[in-house]
């Protein structure tokens, strides 16, 4: 207690000696804050639930649903992260607020969408959620001289047409297509027990009309197509969308037109990682294609439960091979990050703990019948066998492996030349092998060095 009254006075006699330089001193330490560096970023006094991509002269501003956790009635405003490169990020904070109160329609925002009209204004289309009311979901709209002071429109909110489920319809997207000359927006719903995307389009951004149903779930289950986005890039048209239900992954479609048909990839699996990462929305800067979405925390923060909802900001960069898509970390951020290769052996090589991010490659041997063991303690390893075309994370004892089911798995084709590349940052270990990340968040792992070894 002594010590505290100390530290009080030191502060209060700078304060009198050199108010101004304090002043200064602490001004400076405000804006720092708000700079964050890192792979997968995240607020400190919060988490990253679903993205919104907006790219604008060289610059990426990210807005998403901030999972702030205070145990407030209302939740989830969206805020936003700015970057150029994904390394460097600028933490704008809260943008666009919910109401704090039982019976507001915002009660709770959802994921939506930032456009930039022809004038210069700035759009953002959100959910409104209330679970108490009826219908529970809303499509709202905000605008913005330069997207981060926004004000509400209310008068332009709209809610599901008779042809769609009115409790599930949400994270609307919209663009500008260029052909038709008029916004489109697709919006995530249920049509005949079955999820689908809607299509409505608008001349003004204020007045929109249903078009029908621009795509229709094809994956052989009902699940809702949650947080959908489409891009042109490099003559390509790609609708990407997570899978609400069954694998809890982000899926993509490729077709020639934006009319469609869009189409699975025929030469892979239709998802870049596992459900390790959720909510991936598609943007293109028109050089590079990126995926970005979050990679979640787990109950009680404890690798034996479940990932739950939110966590750090991830993005993938995507490299078109014919019609699959192939996930690495963007390149803009390997170029910061520390780089190193390691040899692989049949014992345990250990790499130090390190809090920023770093990238190892190792290269597999020609051999398909080892298997590379990422472990980190007794009780955390990620499997990446190349004769079963898999990667898993297990949470049990390594010789118990057999008899457990996996956290999260994914299935992969590996590179010709055996290349894996392993990306960590805290508590998050993201590997890319062939055509494939597999993302996973690991909390022991700020405290205990990961370990390889062949198998």
């Amino acid at each position: 207690m002594m010590r505290h009254w100390k530290w009080i006075a030191a502060v209060l006699l700078l304060c009198l000696v050199g108010g101004g330089a304090y002043l200064t001193v602490q001004a400076k330490a405000k804006r720092d804050s708000r700079q964050i560096t890192a792979v997968y970023p995240r607020a400190k006094e919060s988490f990253v639930g679903d993205p919104m991509p907006f790219y604008d002269q060289g610059k990426f501003s990210i807005y998403y649903l901030e999972d702030l956790r205070n145990g407030e009635v209302g939740f989830h405003p969206f805020s936003l992260l700015t970057t150029q490169d994904f390394y460097h990020y600028t933490n704008a904070g809260q943008v666009i607020p919910y109401v704090n109160q039982e019976d507001s329609p915002e009660r709770a925002l959802g994921t939506g969408s930032v456009i930039k009209d022809q004038a210069g204004r700035y759009h953002a289309f959100y959910t409104a959620h209330n679970d108490t009311l009826s219908p529970k979901e809303a499509i709202m709209h905000a605008t913005s001289n330069d997207g981060q002071k926004w004000t509400k429109q209310p008068k332009d909110t709209f809610k599901a047409s008779a042809n769609y489920q009115a409790n599930d319809f949400r994270d609307p997207y919209v663009f500008y297509n260029t052909s038709a000359k008029e916004y489109w927006m697709l919006i995530a719903t249920r049509n005949a027990a079955t999820g689908v995307i809607a299509r409505y389009t608008s001349k003004d951004l204020k007045q929109w009309q249903d078009q029908g149903v621009f795509f229709t779930n094809d994956m052989n289950n009902d699940s809702t197509l949650e947080c959908p986005s489409v891009v042109q890039f490099k003559g390509r048209w790609y609708l990407a969308f997570s899978d609400q239900f069954d694998r809890r992954v982000v899926h993509y479609r490729v077709a020639d037109k934006l009319t469609g048909a869009f189409k699975a990839p025929q030469q892979s699996q239709d998802y870049v990682d596992g459900a390790g990462f959720y909510a991936g929305r598609l943007v293109t800067d028109n050089q590079h294609l990126y995926l970005v979405g979050w990679i979640p925390t787990k109950e009680e923060h404890s690798d034996r439960l479940k990932y739950n909802w939110a966590g750090n900001l991830a993005v993938h960069e995507l490299i078109p091979h014919g019609d699959t898509l192939v996930p690495q970390v963007p390149q803009a951020a390997a170029k910061q990050i520390t780089n190193q290769q390691a040899a692989l052996t049949d014992k345990r090589t250990k790499l130090p703990i390190a809090s920023t991010a770093r990238s190892v490659t190792l290269t597999l041997p020609a051999s398909k019948n080892k298997k590379l063991i990422l472990s980190v303690g007794d009780t955390n390893h990620i499997v990446v066998d190349q004769r079963a075309g898999k990667m898993a994370y297990y949470n049990t004892a390594l010789t118990d492996i057999e008899r457990s089911n996996p956290m999260t798995e994914t299935t992969y084709q590996a590179a010709a030349d055996g290349k894996i590349k392993i990306i960590t940052e805290d508590d998050i270990i993201v590997v890319y092998a062939g055509n494939q990340a597999f993302s996973n968040r690991i909390y022991e792992a700020k405290k205990t060095p990961l370990t390889m070894q062949l198998q």
